[in-house]
């Protein structure tokens, strides 16, 4: 019968091992470390061991799944809950833990709903809130990936239902070559980017980000000013090193108009990429609503390609 108890300190090296053994399983071991699960995870301010539990059979934790809240209080009201969503950030388990995943889970939900929560979403998405962005091999976040088909079982025997499809989309920066037509042309002839650093604000939105560095991009007309496209680059802090220095993230949740690019932020987006090798970034990647179809299309024409995708599920108590 498995032990399932609340996360300790000598547990540390025990989740890196954890986490390697349940990827490698559905493919190339990810390059993490007991130092890259403690930045990533454990260094947040709003861990709490009572959110991570693990699985131990015979002495060994053989798996360990971790929750999230990322709504638990408004920040400018510190004491007030605003919601009552829990993210399942991460479940995992070597082959000796499939035995006990299932207790495991069980576990979490229980104490997910003591403490007051009344639904789950399983799995990062587009992670800004949980700690997990860049994580090998999370990246941006698809919520439970494709290819992970335990956790997928896993999560439909206990009463999850699959929540929105997302698709995972990279460039390689060296060599690129952006599109060329009339409309690029005249935005190279007319137009200058901006970058600047972005220093959040909110505590939960900072502490999660602290291994990343975010770049603020505007397209801006040179001649009156005008400020046309605004986009983001998530890249690796290099002395925290959760995510490889060598890849970056591109966030468009701050262009106009949600599942679409202007031909402004097009032009935008096709500049930073261009930008990257030289700063020794050689991977941009990011992660758009399955559906959302002209996206899909416009990254393509820029020579993003489909690496992947995965699922958001959901279970309401």
């Amino acid at each position: 019968m498995p032990e399932i108890r609340d996360f300790c300190n000598a547990d540390l090296p025990d989740l890196a091992r954890v986490w390697s053994q349940h990827w490698s399983a559905t493919g190339t071991p990810p390059p993490i470390s007991t130092t890259i699960i403690e930045r990533a995870i454990l260094s947040r301010m709003f861990f709490s061991s009572r959110e991570l539990l693990v699985a131990v059979i015979n002495g060994k934790v053989e798996a360990w799944c971790h929750f999230t809240r990322p709504g638990r209080f408004d920040e400018s009201e510190s004491d007030e809950p605003v919601e009552d969503v829990a993210i399942l950030s991460a479940i995992c388990f070597t082959p000796a833990g499939l035995e006990c995943c299932d207790d495991l889970l069980l576990a979490a939900m229980d104490r997910m709903a003591a403490l007051g929560c009344h639904s789950i979403l399983a799995g990062p998405l587009r992670d800004q809130q949980c700690g997990y962005v860049g994580l090998p091999p999370i990246g941006h976040g698809v919520g439970i990936p494709d290819y992970d088909v335990r956790v997928s079982s896993l999560l439909s025997r206990h009463g999850f239902r699959p929540w929105g499809s997302y698709t995972r989309l990279a460039v390689t920066t060296a060599p690129y070559r952006p599109p060329v037509n009339r409309e690029m042309m005249q935005f190279r002839r007319t137009t200058r980017s901006e970058c600047s650093g972005v220093v959040p604000q909110q505590s939960r939105y900072a502490s999660a980000m602290a291994h990343m560095d975010i770049e603020h991009y505007q397209l801006v007309n040179h001649r009156n000013g005008d400020r046309l496209a605004n986009c983001r680059l998530w890249l690796s802090d290099p002395e925290a090193q959760v995510m490889s220095c060598s890849e970056a993230i591109l966030d468009l949740s701050v262009i106009e108009t949600p599942g679409e690019l202007n031909p402004a932020e097009v032009f935008l987006v096709s500049v930073m990429v261009q930008s990257m090798a030289t700063r020794c970034v050689f991977r941009v990647e990011t992660v758009i609503d399955s559906e959302d179809s002209t996206l899909a299309e416009q990254l393509t024409t820029l020579q993003f390609e489909h690496i992947g995708g995965g699922q958001r599920w959901k279970k309401e108590f």
